[in-house]
């Protein structure tokens, strides 16, 4: 279920994402693993590892994100949603973020998302949690530290 996103109302309300699945998936739905809520955005996780966001105007229904397979390195790890921006961790530290959230260039962009690599932004900082609010993005790392 998700949050109603009319401004007058603030119902929990279903969230259909079949019709955003690929046509050979629509008869079959698959389960839910993972869901991250934000101020006016949500991103969806299945069992798959597909991920589908809702919230903005342009995602007023659900829409698959269009990842690219070869710059995701394993799985999807965590996700967070802000305001008007959408953040991926995969499994191998990459970060994979939609909206004007870092000042650094994206090594490359896919679906507006854009793919930046966390062990550079962090200082071989692995990333633990991810968090958004409104507009603000925070990061959790566990840093390397020399042998004492």
């Amino acid at each position: 279920i998700g949050i109603d996103l009319v401004e007058s109302e603030n119902l929990p309300s279903p969230v259909d994402i079949a019709p955003a699945l690929p046509s050979d998936a629509e008869d079959k739905v698959p389960f839910i693993i993972d869901v991250a809520a934000g101020m006016r955005t949500m991103m969806i996780r299945d069992a798959e590892d597909r991920v589908l966001k809702t919230g903005l105007k342009s995602d007023w229904s659900p829409k698959l994100v269009g990842l690219n397979p070869d710059r995701i390195e394993g799985k999807i790890k965590q996700m967070a949603c802000g305001r008007g921006h959408y953040a991926l961790l995969d499994s191998k530290n990459q970060l994979h973020v939609f909206g004007k959230v870092l000042k650094e260039k994206a090594e490359e962009e896919h679906d507006g998302f854009g793919v930046y690599d966390g062990n550079d932004l962090f200082d071989e900082g692995e990333v633990l949690d991810l968090q958004m609010k409104y507009e603000t993005f925070g990061a959790l790392c566990k840093t390397a530290r020399e042998k004492c």
